[in-house]
């Protein structure tokens, strides 16, 4: 038999199954059985809000000439139409781009991340992350093997005075940091919102010790209270800023469109590489893309699924709050996906998992969100996928298997 191990390179030896294939292997056991599995997991679009009247409406009327447009090979930024859409789209929230040379369309934001990353990692530069922070952000990340600087978040987002006294000690050190990666508006996973003092602060951090900002921002869109936080891309002034955002959360994580706004410079290499990996993102879902900004509809679907996502929201903490057990602790969330949860010491989500799966449930443990494999007692819950019912007959199960554990 061949023995494979010897092919690999030293980045592929580092491709193992993750979190997400063990609950689809779960799944598979458990349909072989007749079973089904309830899934609190990845932040999936609501099944019955996904616009699939309106897709069907836009491609069944796109002309001859458009849908010849789609069918063939496109710009490695994106298509013009695409990229005008965003940058009014992206106005709305005070951030301007020249839609020309300061936004690039992306396969999903996850081609996001692997881009900014090939641009800007170097093995051994040092990487500000949030502790916690996107699971898929550091598995972006260490491909590129940067030495990382993972900074505590509270209520407020990422403890800028522990930042500050890391920055002073890299320039002591003759040291500085090349690019901090942050989710400002409902972080996943904790579903913090970063202050304006603290987003007004982090800019001015940027600026002092020359680094750049990677701004993440799915879920700022979904907002419960209110309209959306000011992003940082909107507040800065001196173009250190990479702004990241994906219709996944908003409109339908299938049509794989998200974009980056940054300045020109950085777009332009930005399409080199993109060329090295797809050539161009997908041009029918591009169009259709385009052509829901261009009917309005985008801004419709937020307020809509805003409203699905809060009740859904309102539902599992209901549940939590007469079924999870004394000594777990969350904070109501003011907009995003999910509800991070922290169990007492002793409970290990990890291996809890196994036997939430036996019982049909599955989440995300929290240990994948922290670069220290040892912080073993939280766990991240998601609301936008699963129906009302399943919500609260998972939180159910859940809350049996935590209290029967403590």
């Amino acid at each position: 038999m061949l023995g494979a191990d010897r092919f690999y390179s030293r980045l592929g030896k580092t491709f193992e199954p993750g979190i997400l294939t063990e609950v689809v292997l779960a799944a598979f056991e458990l349909m072989k059985q007749g079973k089904r599995l309830i899934s609190l997991t990845g932040g999936s679009y609501d099944p019955p809000s996904l616009p699939v009247g309106p897709v069907r409406e836009v491609l069944e009327e796109a002309p001859v000439e458009a849908w010849r447009e789609m069918l063939q090979y496109g710009s490695n930024m994106g298509s013009g139409a695409l990229r005008e859409g965003l940058a009014r789209f992206m106005e709305g929230a005070g951030i301007r781009a020249d839609p020309r040379t300061e936004v690039i369309v992306t396969t999903g934001s996850q081609q996001a991340l692997d881009l900014a990353s090939r641009l800007f990692i170097d093995p051994g530069d040092i990487i500000i992350v949030d502790s916690p922070t996107y699971l898929q952000a550091l598995a972006a990340f260490k491909q590129f093997n940067p030495e990382f600087l993972s900074i505590p978040v509270d209520e407020e987002g990422m403890r800028l005075d522990l930042l500050e006294r890391e920055l002073r000690r890299l320039a002591l050190e003759g040291r500085r940091p090349k690019l901090l990666y942050t989710v400002p508006s409902y972080h996943n996973p904790t579903t913090t919102v970063l202050s304006m003092e603290r987003r007004r602060r982090i800019l001015d951090l940027a600026e002092e010790y020359d680094f750049l900002i990677l701004e993440d921002n799915p879920y700022g869109y979904i907002s419960f209270e209110g309209p959306m936080p000011t992003p940082l891309k909107a507040m800065d002034r001196s173009g250190r800023v990479l702004y990241m955002s994906t219709f996944s959360k908003i409109i339908s994580p299938g049509l794989r469109i998200g974009w980056i706004a940054a300045r020109g410079e950085f777009i332009a290499k930005m399409a080199e590489a993109k060329s090295n990996i797809d050539i161009c993102s997908d041009g029918l879902s591009q169009y259709v893309a385009a052509e829901l900004l261009r009917r309005g509809f985008v801004e419709r679907q937020i307020d809509h699924i805003i409203e699905v996502y809060r009740r859904k929201r309102d539902l599992m903490l209901e549940a939590m709050e007469t079924r999870f057990p004394e000594g777990a602790e969350w904070a109501k969330p003011k907009g995003g996906l999910f509800i991070w949860v922290k169990m007492p010491r002793q409970v290990d989500t990890d291996e809890m998992l196994k036997e939430a799966l036996k019982n049909g449930v599955a989440y995300i443990p929290g240990s994948n969100f922290f670069l220290d494999p040892n912080i073993r007692n939280y766990l991240r819950l998601n609301y936008s996928f699963p129906s009302e019912e399943d919500i609260v007959e998972g939180i159910t199960i859940l809350g049996r298997i935590f209290r029967g554990r403590l």
